[in-house]
Order: structure tokens, then sequence, then C-alpha cells
């Protein structure tokens, strides 16, 4: 009987421990989107400039993907629902971090400081935001 209850508090502790472990694992992914620098207004007219730079050669000048980069990598279409209904934080930390075939936009912009790349994907979100409205004729999921 004795042995049944150790056996019993051995499985129990480990269980707990895995499940602290998963929930710090959890905080941690989550604090890995910059909430507050997501949250800030970006400027669209900075980011269309910086899009056209940086991301139009791949996702296209008017956000389609529809470029020969951006068709052989299967570019998503930034103006359609599906890309428009993430939130400001994802975009921010797709934007950032990179994600599949993308970049991260530091990698883009190498000699680009911590604050200056934030108010960058900033912009760029505000711009992204801007496609969304804009677009007419985008894919309806």
């Amino acid at each position: 009987m004795q042995h049944i209850r150790a056996r019993r508090s051995v499985i129990t502790s480990v269980m707990g421990a895995a499940i602290l472990l998963f929930c710090g694992i959890a905080a941690q992914r989550a604090s890995a989107i910059p909430q507050a620098a997501a949250a800030q207004a970006g400027n669209a007219e900075e980011g269309r400039k910086l899009f056209q730079q940086v991301c139009s050669k791949c996702h296209a000048p008017d956000g389609s993907g529809n470029t020969p980069i951006g068709k052989a990598i299967k570019t998503k279409d930034l103006r359609a629902p599906e890309a428009q209904k993430l939130s400001d934080a994802e975009i921010f930390n797709q934007i950032a971090m990179g994600s599949g075939n993308m970049p991260a936009l530091a990698d883009a912009i190498r000699q680009a400081q911590a604050d200056d790349l934030r108010a960058k994907v900033n912009d760029l979100t505000a711009y992204i935001r801007e496609m969304g409205k804009k677009q007419t004729g985008a894919k309806k999921p």
C-alpha cells in the first residue's frame, strides 16, 4: 500500500513539474510578441515607403504577392481577409521575426537600431492595414 502511495506521489510530482514547465514555455512564447511595441500606431505613409523598398519585390507594390518571386515562394496576399484578420501583434511579430520564406525585417535592414526597427515595423503594420481597406478584389474566405 505504501509503495502505491509513493508511486502516486512521484507521478503527481512529475505531472506538476510538467505543467509548470509547460506554463513557463507558454509564457515565454507569449512574451516574444512585443505587445507594447505592436500596440503603437504606425505611420502608414512611412510604412508604404519602406514596403516599396524592402517588401514589394516579393509581395508586389499592391501587396498581392503577384511577382515572379512572390509566385515562386507562394507569398500570401496581404490584402486578403486571411492576412487582415491577424492582430497587429501577430503582423508585427511576423515582420520583425520573419515567417517561413520571409526574412526578419532586421535581416533586411541590418543597420536599424532596436527603437528604429520597432517604428519601422509599426509603420509597415499600418500600411498593411491600409492595403486591406483599399482592397476591392481580395478573395473571400
